[in-house]
């Protein structure tokens, strides 16, 4: 049995702010084709197929270190699965078993 559901977006919706704009950031670095949708306190960011937010591109962006753990203060809903969430990334994709990318040194 495939652990790879067929979808083709994977997105966050986030509550907005400063780190939601720095999250937002950090992700159209990677995929500048991103779908983000604002509205009133909300913050809708859907990518084709997988999503990865680099811990350091956040940082960068952020003007400040950002803790992964504390994505969970901003999102309030996703589509998709965490496949992925260390310091490094936290991964969102279709493929349950997704690995994530290199780490960035």
């Amino acid at each position: 049995m495939s652990r790879h559901v067929a979808r083709s977006v994977v997105g966050i919706e986030m509550m907005a702010g400063e780190e939601c704009d720095a999250i937002v950031a950090a992700v159209l670095q990677d995929v500048p084709d991103a779908s983000v949708v604002q509205m009133p306190g909300m913050v809708l960011l859907d990518v084709p197929d997988r999503m990865v937010i680099h811990a350091s591109a956040v940082t960068e962006h952020l003007g400040r270190d950002w803790d992964s753990r504390d994505l969970n203060q901003v999102v309030s809903a996703y589509r998709g699965y965490f496949t992925r969430w260390d310091t490094d990334q936290v991964v969102l994709s279709w493929d349950a078993e997704d690995p994530g990318d290199e780490i960035r040194v």
